[in-house]
């Protein structure tokens, strides 16, 4: 009779400990969702209210999703600050947290590996503009 309750106690035991390692798994997930996923955006279109954008997933492989902007989005700048749809343009690094197939934050990188060359090429345009409007 000992024997079968010292047996049920162990393999009720065992039971709990997968529940909650389990349950662990699923908050890590959750967690790592949260945290966002580093993007390229390819294509804005503020009419339709979408935003495309190129990642490379888990497993290296390069992938492209489409998101479709609701109200419940946020936009975010490097700073943190809500911002509107057309602060995002195609090339920008973003950081998109999704949760259920849905987009629900867009945060502007802080670091855009763009950024220089975008500010660079701008600023030449400019003097040529300049350069032209001097003629």
């Amino acid at each position: 009779m000992w024997r079968a309750v010292h047996c049920s106690v162990a393999v009720l035991a065992i039971f709990a400990c997968s529940l909650m390692a389990a349950n662990d798994k699923e908050k890590r997930q959750e967690k790592r969702s949260e945290k966002g996923v580093k993007a390229t955006i390819t294509h804005v279109d503020s009419k339709n209210g979408t935003v495309t954008v190129k990642f490379h997933g888990r497993k290296g492989k390069e992938g492209e999703k489409t998101f479709k902007l609701t109200e419940d989005v946020r936009m975010l700048d490097s700073r943190g600050d809500v911002v509107a749809i057309d602060v995002f343009k195609s090339g920008h690094d973003v950081l998109v947290v999704e949760r259920e197939g849905k987009l629900r934050e867009l945060h502007q990188a802080k670091h855009d590996k763009n950024a220089k060359e975008r500010r660079a090429t701008d600023k030449d345009n400019k003097s040529k503009d300049n350069k032209s409007s001097e003629k």
